[in-house]
């Protein structure tokens, strides 16, 4: 019951924030000749932010997911996510119309620049400390022993 719960929270601060950030933007173009904000519109971005908000406590905080690594969370929640995304891209009307190829194209950048700039950051500097936070380790065991 206590894990439920505290997968329930990061579900919160996670929609809380995703939903929060995203209605900023979305004020923000809409001030600058976008078209105007409906309350269907924002339910839309809420069931975005919502699916989003589980793919993300689910791959990034569940006990199964932990085991297996950073990059495979990561891959994870990208496959959970991005095709809902694009679902609901669809349905709030942002993939229709003019300009469509570069949408799809901004896009495909955005997750493929994200996801190897994770994947560098992973293999360069995260694995360095953990072999030195290994390394530190051994010292202190071997210390303690002696």
């Amino acid at each position: 019951m206590e894990k439920a719960k505290t997968y329930l929270i990061y579900f919160r601060n996670a929609l809380a924030f995703s939903f929060a950030w995203l209605v900023l933007c979305v004020a923000i173009v809409s001030l600058f000749g976008g078209n105007s904000i409906t309350a269907v519109f924002l339910m839309k971005l809420l069931a975005l932010c919502a699916w989003g908000s589980a793919a993300f406590v689910f791959s990034f905080f569940t006990d199964f997911m932990k085991k297996k690594g950073f990059i495979s969370c990561l891959t994870v929640f990208f496959l959970l996510f991005i095709p809902a995304e694009v679902l609901m891209f669809y349905l709030m009307g942002i993939f229709t119309g003019a300009g469509t190829l570069p949408l799809w194209i901004a896009l495909a950048v955005i997750v493929g620049v994200s996801y190897i700039s994770c994947i560098l950051i992973d293999l360069f500097i995260m694995k360095k400390r953990a072999g030195v936070y290994t390394k530190k380790l051994m010292e202190y065991k071997a210390k303690k022993a002696a």
